[in-house]
C-alpha cells in the first residue's frame, strides 16, 4: 500500500525522514501519516500539505485518512 504522500514524498527526492524534520512534531506520527495507520487533524493535514506543496484534499480523504495512490 503506497499513500499519496509517499507518493509525492518520492517525487519530491525527499525521504520520511527529512519529511519529518521538515514538520517538526512528533517523529512516530509522521510515519504513521505518510504510512496511511494514522487519521490527521485539520492543522496536521494543513501542516503536510503546506510541505509537499500538494491541496490537502489530494492527500487525504474527507475523514483525514491518507489517500491511497493509483
Amino acid at each position: 500500500m503506497k499513500t499519496v504522500i509517499k507518493k509525492r514524498l518520492a517525487e519530491m527526492d525527499m525521504t520520511i525522514h527529512a519529511f519529518h524534520k521538515r514538520l517538526g512534531g512528533n517523529r512516530t506520527l509522521c510515519y504513521q501519516i505518510a504510512n496511511g495507520f494514522y487519521r490527521a487533524t485539520q492543522p496536521q493535514r494543513e501542516k503536510i500539505a503546506d510541505a509537499l506543496e500538494t491541496p490537502v484534499d489530494v492527500l487525504f480523504d474527507e475523514n483525514g485518512m491518507p489517500k491511497i495512490a493509483e
